[in-house]
């Protein structure tokens, strides 16, 4: 194989192997997915690198956490719902900031049961109060400067109780806010509190219980169609603004096992598509447990700065890490009592090179350290979504001969070997890849350098084949006319 191998290139290989620390065997198993939806063994990306309880923070059990976040300066916040508090922990994990009471216009406003938390890169802190029907946003300094509770508009039943359970904010102030029960997508604020409409709703799933409704409601009276029950969208379990300031998404229920994990735009359209349609996330093998169909539900989302996603399925406790275009990274974490499993699973956030996973069943945060397979695939994704193929598919190389069955790193040699113009073996790397459209384009490709190639020896013989048929032509029209003037003279 020809790849060009650049100094930055050859560095980096031991560069990343130097930096790892040596860690035991992690307890779950890692895996990867064919072009069958057939799990295949994989060696895991990440490993788990210790633990951490409230006591050992110094802040006390935690109780029934729901929440985690990590801000600008890597200090990390567990919304401890059941002990009606925040707890911020410092880089060593340890207790710096207990808050379970803000200061507002004079008086102290006592958090009832905070089930979601954000924090903005200046420190301003968004909590969803849930219990107490409220958001609440405060400076750093504790000091509430704004509280919203349920808006009066139009578009709001008179009925509807407002139940934030999480919140986030983007880069201009805007306040998105999922509440629960609310299926019309998430609620969104502006930086004063007011509220400007529904944002990002989900679509009513077609599945064959639409169609037949459908059907039954073109024939049905008004009266009778009233008293059906009504088709909802699937509500959202979580929200994550990213630093690319998209708002990603999570659904614990799809009927379609389609579009879990969803980016959206500013107009609230879902941009993380592959190039077949709707993305599908989590487990892909169909398993039943008691009769019930064990799909993957999806409770929290996190993105790192680049752009990986990375999201918590909780029916199987596994953690389904993604890079920026929806393709398979890393599948690690399991349900259990090992050290790296989790009891009831319930947030994650990265936190600097690492990932954090909240588990309310062992009342702890778990850290989750990136082995050597899994820094040399992320290496490898950044470059190649960069544009620098030659320099990923060095690291390809290493990735595919660890593990076999890693698709992505077959596509990463064969994007290379096609920039270099070896179109024949960058075909067989697409097919190993399973790649369709890869191994089309490329063989289009090389059509046409092949074309080009003999072009100057095709146009010199056709040149020559029209020469000799008109001038063989021309001279039988000669030899014609000759015979003639013979015959008549």
């Amino acid at each position: 194989m020809k790849f060009k191998l650049t100094l930055a290139a050859a560095l980096l290989l031991p560069m990343l192997a130097a930096g790892q620390t040596a860690h035991a065997e992690a307890p779950y198993k890692s895996y990867v997915y064919n072009e069958w939806d057939q799990s295949k063994a994989s060696p895991t990306g990440y490993l788990p690198g210790g633990s951490y309880t409230g006591i050992e923070a110094g802040a006390g059990a935690f109780m029934e956490p729901q929440d985690l976040f990590v801000d600008a300066q890597d200090n990390v916040y567990v919304a401890d719902t059941g002990n009606k508090r925040i707890v911020k922990l410092n880089e060593e994990f340890k207790a710096e900031t207990v808050i379970d009471g803000l200061s507002w216009q004079g008086s102290e406003l006592k958090l009832s049961a905070p089930t979601g938390l954000f924090v903005s890169g200046d420190g301003t802190m968004y909590i969803a109060d849930k219990e107490a029907g409220r958001v609440i946003r405060a400076g750093a300094d504790g000091k509430a400067d704004l509280v919203i509770e349920k808006p009066q508009d139009p578009l709001i039943a008179s009925d509807f109780v407002f139940k934030p359970v999480k919140v986030a904010a983007d880069n201009a102030g805007r306040i998105y806010v999922l509440s629960e029960g609310q299926f019309f997508g998430l609620m969104q604020f502006d930086a004063k509190g007011k509220f400007t409409g529904y944002y990002g709703s989900n679509r009513v799933e077609v599945t064959p219980a639409v169609v037949l409704e459908s059907f039954w409601k073109s024939i049905l009276s008004k009266e009778q169609r009233d008293a059906m029950m009504k088709l909802l969208p699937i509500e959202y379990s979580n929200l994550h603004i990213g630093a690319d300031n998209f708002v990603y998404t999570t659904t614990i229920v799809s009927r379609n096992s389609r579009e879990e994990i969803k980016k959206l735009n500013p107009l609230g359209n879902n941009v993380l598509v592959t190039s077949g349609g709707a993305a599908d996330f989590g487990d892909k093998e169909i398993s039943f447990k008691g009769g019930v169909k064990q799909d993957s539900s999806f409770l929290d989302v996190a993105v790192d700065g680049d752009g990986f996603i990375a999201g918590l399925d909780r029916t199987r406790g596994k953690v389904f890490e993604y890079d920026a275009e929806g393709n398979p990274v890393s599948i690690f974490g399991s349900l259990g009592h090992q050290r790296g499993t989790f009891g009831q699973p319930v947030a994650l956030a990265y936190w600097k090179d690492e990932l954090l996973v909240l588990d309310a069943g062992k009342r702890n945060v778990t850290r989750f350290v990136r082995s050597e397979y899994g820094s040399l695939v992320r290496e490898a994704t950044i470059l190649y979504n960069q544009g620098l193929y030659e320099e990923a598919a060095v690291i390809w190389k290493e990735v595919a001969r660890r593990n076999t069955s890693n698709e992505i790193a077959y596509l990463g040699m064969a994007k290379a070997l096609e920039k270099e113009g070896d179109y024949e073996e960058a075909l067989h790397y697409y097919k190993l890849g399973t790649s369709r459209s890869g191994y089309s384009d490329t063989f289009g490709l090389k059509r046409m350098d092949t074309v080009r190639g003999n072009l100057p020896l095709i146009m010199t013989v056709l040149i020559a084949a029209l020469a000799g048929y008109y001038g063989y032509k021309g001279f039988r029209l000669w030899r014609n006319a000759k015979r003639k003037e013979v015959a008549g003279g």
